[in-house]
């Protein structure tokens, strides 16, 4: 029966699978509390306005949706950061920020099933809201570096800055991510006429790597005048990297994240041999306001199963197996709740000899005959 296998885009997860996961969750749990934050969680199921106004997808095929016994129009979150953006705008608008949240949990998207994509999925991350400083955004890059050093996962964390895009869009007139997202430079040209933004255009897919890249896009300047501000906001932001030891940062000039809530630096970080992130993120300034908080907010979301692929798998075994003969389970189970007590993983097994025992898995074996 086809029933016995989950719908497409979900799936099951074995033990050793589960336990990396577990991995996973728990450097990023360490890591966000010993910078100061706090754990918050919000609902799977959202107000389907509530989403629509804080992802501003154009294509709401996306969200799935369901209609409860009251006639209220719902929608299982897509994403944290709306969530959590309704969260404070409701519940710590008289608390002094910056407000510093973190959260673990399953988010869901209607999208197509492909490999590494599944449209269930575990998302874990961070939300620092209420600081518009620089220093904020190096936060967050700096968390993300640490809980893949504790991991022992070497990241690749690639930068951008949402205002690059909006700079040509505010001297063309001409609303072009989609076409930049697609790698359509044919339909571009069509409705770029001046060269020197078009070969701007063109050249930002290779603008990738260190503050090279930024002196490349400094000459274009003179003619899109709103990239000096993103420009100098990279340019910092790479130079106190480096300055306090965070190594695994480069410039990508032509990122395009998938919510248009960003307004300044973006992220995206890459594991080796995954074809697709396993962490985005970034500055969402204008998000909280369409809630009645007016505050700036940064954060970011790891894709919690596609890091934990990438953990070398190793079969957990217990510390203890006691195996028992006819008559001695009571006292089995006796021994064993001692072990347990003591902090020790101990299973039992009726062995009717010790031979059986021995075929069994376990750092410590003791035999009640």
């Amino acid at each position: 029966m086809s029933y016995l296998s989950p719908p497409p885009g979900f799936r099951d997860y074995l033990p050793n699978e589960v336990e990396n996961i577990r991995n996973v969750e728990k450097a990023l749990r360490t890591v966000c509390e010993s910078f100061g934050y706090r754990e918050v969680i919000t609902p799977t199921l959202e107000y389907a306005d509530i989403i629509s106004i804080g992802t501003n997808l154009k294509d709401e095929t996306v969200f799935y949706r369901v209609i409860d016994k009251d006639g209220a129009l719902l929608s299982m979150r897509p994403e944290f950061t709306t969530s959590i953006a309704r969260v404070a705008a409701t519940r710590f608008k008289e608390i002094n920020v910056p407000l510093r949240f973190y959260y673990i949990g399953k988010v869901f998207r209607n999208i197509s099933s492909q490999p590494l994509v599944q449209k269930e999925f575990t998302q874990g991350g961070i939300e620092l809201i209420g600081d518009e400083s620089i220093a904020g955004d190096i936060e967050v890059v700096s968390i993300i570096e640490e809980i893949f050093k504790a991991l022992n996962l070497p990241i690749h964390i690639e930068i951008g800055h949402a205002r690059i895009l909006l700079s040509i869009i505010k001297a063309t007139g001409t609303f072009i991510i989609d076409y930049i997202k697609k790698g359509d430079f044919v339909t571009i040209k069509n409705f770029i006429k001046d060269k020197n933004i078009l070969e701007f255009v063109e050249a930002i897919p290779f603008l990738s790597g260190g503050k090279e890249v930024l002196e490349e896009a400094y000459k274009f300047i003179k003619y899109l005048p709103d990239l000096e501000l993103p420009l100098n906001q990279l340019s910092s932001f790479i130079s106190h990297l480096e300055e306090l030891g965070y190594n695994m940062t480069k410039i990508n000039l032509g990122m395009v994240r998938d919510f248009e809530y960003y307004t300044g630096i973006t992220i995206e970080g890459y594991l080796e041999d995954l074809g697709l992130p396993v962490v985005g993120g970034g500055r969402y300034d204008g998000l909280l306001e369409k809630f009645g908080l007016p505050l700036p907010a940064t954060g970011f979301a790891i894709g919690i199963e596609r890091v934990a692929s990438k953990i070398e798998s190793k079969e957990s075994i217990p510390d203890i197996v006691i195996g028992y003969s006819n008559g001695r389970f009571k006292e089995a189970m006796k021994l064993a709740q001692k072990e347990r007590e003591n902090g020790s993983k101990v299973e039992i097994f009726y062995c009717p000899n010790k031979e059986i025992l021995n075929s069994l898995k376990g750092k410590k074996k003791v035999f009640l005959c």
